[in-house]
């Protein structure tokens, strides 16, 4: 009997363990969307989004932009993305909060969305201070292409193209995020394991009372 009931608040755990982890937050840009073509200056070498900081190491005044939603460049059909002015130079992305955070993917394409073959870097910094670099080259097609990640545990998230080149970045995945809000489907497995629970409980109250 003892079993059983282990089992069933195990099936009730995995179903609420499994909802939290489900928890996501995507960096869309997509709020940030103008009408019309060209870049759209949204700031200079700070930017704040969504309780993330946007840095940049050039100091001259750069800017961060966003593509039009009718500019040919953008490779968000269904909004925008993200860009820096300055080829070559880092963007540092950090919690305003100064928490870690979990980075699952992230979208990029060269700046001109034409399939040209642009190469950079990414490198997460984590809780213990180590460091993991992944280096790119976008695909030779137009659109985004997703870089997965799946790094824990990240205090900072840096990326840049090599000098003479330039990306857009769109989606940035951010798993563990938020607080997760179960699912349907997840809220059934939950209620299914504590009312058997609940129902092996009372047969074995019945069967104590009978013997």
């Amino acid at each position: 009997m003892k079993v059983s009931i282990a089992a069933l608040c195990a099936t009730a755990a995995m179903a609420t363990a499994s909802a939290a982890n489900a928890a996501t937050t995507v960096l869309d840009f997509n709020d940030l969307a103008q009408a019309g073509a060209g870049r759209k200056t949204i700031s200079q070498n700070n930017f704040k989004y969504q309780g993330f900081n946007f840095r940049s190491v050039y100091v001259g005044d750069p800017n961060f932009f966003t593509l039009g939603l009718d500019d040919p460049a953008n490779a968000d059909p269904n909004g925008t993305t993200f860009g820096h002015t300055w080829e070559g130079y880092e963007t540092h992305v950090t919690k305003q909060d100064g928490s870690t955070f979990d980075v699952f993917s992230v979208d990029i394409a060269d700046i001109l969305n034409v399939g040209a073959r642009h190469s950079g870097r990414f490198r997460f910094t984590f809780a213990d201070n180590t460091q993991k670099s992944f280096d790119f080259v976008t695909d030779p097609s137009a659109g985004l292409q997703t870089l997965v990640f799946d790094m824990k545990n990240v205090t900072g998230m840096l990326f840049y193209a090599d000098l003479g080149e330039n990306i857009q970045i769109d989606n940035i995945r951010l798993e563990g995020s938020v607080a997760a809000v179960p699912e349907p489907a997840t809220w059934a497995m939950m209620i299914m394991g504590f009312g058997g629970v609940g129902a092996t409980l009372r047969r074995r109250r019945q069967a104590l009372a009978t013997a």
